[in-house]
């Protein structure tokens, strides 16, 4: 499709900065480049409508982890580089917070609870994260303290971690670790917000442009960048990739796998008391939600494998959430009703270490949030704005 005169001229015309992703990520890349450069143009190109990532389709949980997860973390990374992964969630927490406030996120600080199940796994996965809770905690409460200091109520005055007898017992669990700086958010407003901050901030978003190609020229051009959808090209300076599970489409040689994660929404005969919850080291997570619902996700530990070939992802999927609404009516009791069932896309990689770099020139990426992109990704684009700006000349100001 040939591009018009009004359309090369100033709609899409070249840029500074050209956003592929309009996740967290992406969205929060952009209002931090605004911020460090308010003259520079600035794109984000989006491919899907919303959005089909886990931006949208995430849980809204304003978390950190668990000690289950954190568990294998210190086991993978050691003390230092787990402290340094925890201390980034916290720092992109408050930077999401910063960016867009606690009212347009629908924010509660309602703590959650790691719950671990009355079965020899769980007692056994039990007594393991008990014997670390103390070091844990030592490691965490600084971090708590100085990171959410200035947003949360309770920081600073409450144990990071604390096992809780009683709430174990009304969940059926087994042992139960309360986590007091854990929140929910809402999703869908914390989207919205994003949008409006993008306007405001006089970001160009266009949904519906999905980048098959990205093509540097080399000589004198003050735009070397193209990206292409097939039909049309765009002209930039730099590029951002920020699709996160998907940048293997773009950069073939990243670090990154595309996994997929499993939500009902369901409504249990009995709701369990507010506050977020994680079980089997935080691959399942559930919710409350308004008029009698529960948020149920996760399942990764199935083992299920997604197939390629779409005519056989029915199969998979009904598989998928057999085993969820079991896991469910295993925690909650009986469902009365399923009211949604959808997929989100994950990135993950050896570890959950986020990667954030450069591959050429002018060509920068910001991916493999782990399944914490909520908390990560806010904190991951002003990095990479940084990154960006460290690097790139002549950059508007």
């Amino acid at each position: 499709m040939p591009i018009g005169y009004w359309e090369s001229e100033h709609l899409l015309a070249p840029v500074d900065l050209t956003v592929v992703g309009g996740g967290i990520v992406g969205m929060s890349t952009a209002l931090h480049y605004r911020q460090l450069h308010p003259q520079a143009t600035i794109r984000l190109l989006e491919r899907d409508p919303i959005g089909e990532g886990g931006t949208t389709r995430n849980a809204g949980f304003a978390c950190f982890g668990g000690p289950g997860e954190w568990l294998d973390d210190i086991g993978q990374l050691g003390m230092d580089t787990w402290r340094e992964l925890v201390a980034m969630r916290i720092g992109g927490l408050c930077d999401l917070v910063e960016l867009l406030g606690e009212d347009a996120l629908g924010l509660e600080w309602t703590g959650g609870w790691e719950l671990f199940s009355d079965d020899s796994e769980g007692r056994e996965r039990a007594a393991a994260v008990e014997r670390m809770l103390p070091d844990m905690e030592q490691a965490l409460a600084s971090l708590f303290e100085s990171g959410l200091g200035h947003i949360h109520p309770r920081a600073g005055h409450a144990p990071v971690l604390a096992p809780d007898l009683e709430r174990a017992a009304a969940m059926g669990a087994h042992w139960a670790v309360h986590m007091p700086m854990e929140g929910m958010l809402h999703t869908g407003k914390m989207v919205e917000a994003f949008h409006h901050a993008l306007h405001d901030a006089r970001v160009q978003r266009i949904h519906g442009f999905e980048v098959k190609a990205l093509e540097r020229t080399e000589g004198h051009s003050a735009f070397p960048w193209t990206l292409s959808d097939g039909q049309r090209t765009l002209e930039s300076r730099s590029i951002a990739v920020c699709t996160n599970g998907f940048a293997r489409q773009l950069l073939p040689d990243i670090q990154v796998e595309r996994v997929p994660n499993r939500v009902l929404v369901v409504e249990p005969e009995k709701m369990p008391p507010v506050g977020t919850y994680h079980a089997e080291d935080g691959y399942l997570y559930f919710r409350p939600l308004p008029a009698g619902r529960i948020l149920f996700g996760g399942g990764r530990q199935f083992g299920l494998i997604w197939p390629d070939d779409p005519q056989m992802e029915e199969g998979i999927r009904e598989e998928w959430d057999r085993r969820l609404l079991e896991s469910a009516e295993n925690w909650l009791g009986p469902i009365r009703h399923v009211t949604h069932r959808w997929t989100g896309w994950l990135g993950v990689g050896a570890d959950r270490m986020p990667l954030l770099g450069s591959t050429e020139k002018g060509l920068f990426h910001a991916v493999r949030m782990g399944g914490m992109g909520v908390a990560v990704g806010c904190g991951m684009g002003r990095r990479l704005t940084q990154l960006i700006s460290s690097t790139m000349d002549g950059v508007a100001d």
